[in-house]
C-alpha cells in the first residue's frame, strides 16, 4: 500500500506539472496586451482544468470545421504509442541478445566492437531513417518485392519499418550500456565463486549475470523513452504519419496541447510501472526498484 501511495503521488504530481506547463505560454502572451500576467495564467489554468473535466467538449478547428479532440486524435495517439512500445521492447530484447553473443568473444574483439558501437551511436536519426527507406525502395525496384511499407498513405499505415527506425539508435545505446553492465558483473565475487565451482561461462552469463543486468538496465528505461519521443517526431514526419507529435506541434491551443500531453504521458507511466512490477516479481534475488 505504501508503494502504491508513492506511485499515486508521482502520478498526481506529474499531471499537475503538465497542466501548469500547458498554461505557462499565457505568461508570455499577456506581455503587451495590458492584462495581468498572473491573472491570465490563472484564467488559462482554470480553462485547462475545466476542459479536462469535460474532455469530450474540447474541440479544435481545421479549415473552419470543428472536431472533437478525443475522437480525432485517438487513432493517431494509439498508433504512436504502438510504435514506441513495440520499438522499446524490440530495442531491449535485441540489445540483451547481442550483448550475450558479444560476451562470448575475447576481450580484444569486444573492445573493437565497442569502438564500432560509438561510431554508429553518433549517427543522426534522420540519416538512419532515410537510408533504410532508400534501401527498401532500391530493393523493390530491383526485385519488385516490397519488404515493408515506406510511407503511410490513407488508411494503409506503415508499422514494421517505423518501429525498426525508432528502435535502431536506442538498441545501439542499450547495447553499449549492457556490455558495460555485463563487464562490471564479471568482476564481482559471486561470478568468481560460480567459476570456481566449474560452472560454464555461458550459463554464468545467461542465468546469473542476466538477472542483475536486467534490473540495472531498467533504470535506463525512462532515458530511452525520452530519446524515442524525440526520434518519433522525425519518424512521423518522414513516414507521413498523423500521430501524437503531429497534433502536439500543430495545435498549440493550451487546452488541446495539455490534453494531448496527458494522453501521451498516462499510458507511458502505466507501462513503466507495469514493467517495474513484472521485473520485481520475476527477477528473483534482484533488489527492489526505486
Amino acid at each position: 500500500m505504501k508503494k502504491l501511495g508513492a506511485i499515486s503521488l508521482q502520478f498526481i504530481a506529474a499531471c499537475v506539472g503538465i497542466i501548469i506547463f500547458g498554461a505557462l505560454p499565457s505568461l508570455f502572451i499577456a506581455q503587451g496586451t495590458g492584462e495581468s500576467h498572473i491573472g491570465l495564467f490563472i484564467d488559462t489554468l482554470a480553462s485547462i482544468i475545466n476542459s479536462l473535466i469535460h474532455f469530450n467538449e474540447i474541440t479544435f478547428e481545421i479549415k473552419g470545421v470543428e472536431y472533437q479532440v478525443y475522437k480525432y486524435i485517438f487513432e493517431g495517439a494509439f498508433y504512436s504509442l504502438t510504435l514506441i512500445i513495440c520499438a522499446l521492447l524490440l530495442a531491449y530484447i535485441i540489445a540483451i541478445l547481442l550483448t550475450f553473443l558479444t560476451m562470448q568473444f575475447p576481450k580484444w574483439l569486444r573492445e573493437k566492437i565497442k569502438l564500432a558501437i560509438l561510431f554508429f551511436e553518433s549517427l543522426p536519426d534522420i540519416l538512419v531513417i532515410l537510408l533504410l527507406q532508400l534501401l527498401i525502395i532500391m530493393f523493390y525496384k530491383k526485385t519488385d518485392i516490397l519488404l515493408m511499407k515506406v510511407v503511410t498513405v490513407g488508411d494503409s499505415q506503415a508499422y514494421l519499418l517505423p518501429i525498426i527506425c525508432l528502435a535502431i539508435l536506442p538498441t545501439i545505446q542499450l547495447y553499449r550500456m549492457t556490455i558495460h553492465l555485463y563487464e562490471e558483473e564479471l568482476l564481482k565475487d559471486y561470478v568468481l565463486l560460480t567459476r570456481a565451482k566449474g560452472i560454464h561461462h555461458t550459463i554464468i552469463l545467461w542465468k546469473h549475470i542476466l538477472r542483475n543486468t536486467i534490473v540495472s538496465l531498467f533504470f535506463h528505461l525512462k532515458q530511452t523513452i525520452w530519446f524515442m519521443l524525440s526520434t518519433l517526431v522525425v519518424v512521423e514526419l518522414l513516414f507521413n504519419v498523423f500521430g501524437i507529435t503531429y497534433y502536439l506541434t500543430t495545435y498549440m491551443i493550451p487546452e488541446v496541447f495539455t490534453f494531448i500531453l496527458l494522453f501521451l504521458f498516462v499510458p507511458i507511466f502505466v507501462f513503466y510501472h507495469l514493467v517495474k512490477i513484472i521485473i520485481e516479481k520475476t527477477v528473483k534475488g534482484g533488489e527492489a526498484l526505486t
